[in-house]
């Protein structure tokens, strides 16, 4: 009870300031309404996992433990190259800035949040380049190969971050 009561304090200044929209036109170019569903890319963190791909709603308040670290709640990269539906837009201030995220289900009960322009700064939402066509459907299989041993690199500290990122880069942009 104390960890639902605790998420619940944290999360209040999200929920009194969110406001409920029907459309959101992201750093994409593509403007999402609810219903629509959105593509997943890779999750960014090192291990796979989304960064931007947050546990939401009651899994989240129940599945909180005090003694866990903050990515507790990321989803795991299993949901990679998947979708999920927009339920609801909202938006917020945080620290004075408006920061926009999607409510969004992955086809079971529990609710996701998705942190739209973030996620879509690292790929983890697909197309991540503004204006662009979906590059990761076009990208051959070939290329897929190459950014998971890409990715297996990284996780192995065979290669920096920013040599991975340079990498996935050329790779999606072909």
């Amino acid at each position: 009870m104390k960890r639902a009561l605790f998420i619940i304090i944290l999360l209040m200044p999200l929920f009194i300031c969110a406001q409920k929209l029907t459309a959101y036109k992201a750093i994409n170019g593509i403007t999402y309404h609810i219903g629509d569903t959105v593509r997943l890319g890779l999750g960014s963190s090192s291990g796979g996992a989304f960064l931007y791909l947050q546990m939401g709603g009651w899994g989240a308040a129940m599945s909180y433990d005090s003694n866990a670290g903050p990515d507790q709640l990321n989803i795991g990269r299993g949901y990679a190259n998947t979708a999920v539906i927009v339920k609801k837009i909202k938006v917020g201030k945080i620290s004075g800035i408006a920061k926009y995220w999607f409510v969004v289900g992955g086809g079971n009960l529990t609710n996701y949040n998705l942190m739209i322009d973030d996620a879509i700064q690292v790929c983890e939402v697909i197309p991540c380049q503004p204006n662009s066509p979906v590059v990761i459907q076009q990208a051959s299989d070939d290329n897929l190969d190459k950014l998971k041993k890409l990715k297996a690199l990284l996780d192995t500290n065979a290669i920096t971050q920013a040599e991975y990122d340079e990498q996935k880069k050329k790779l999606l942009n072909q």
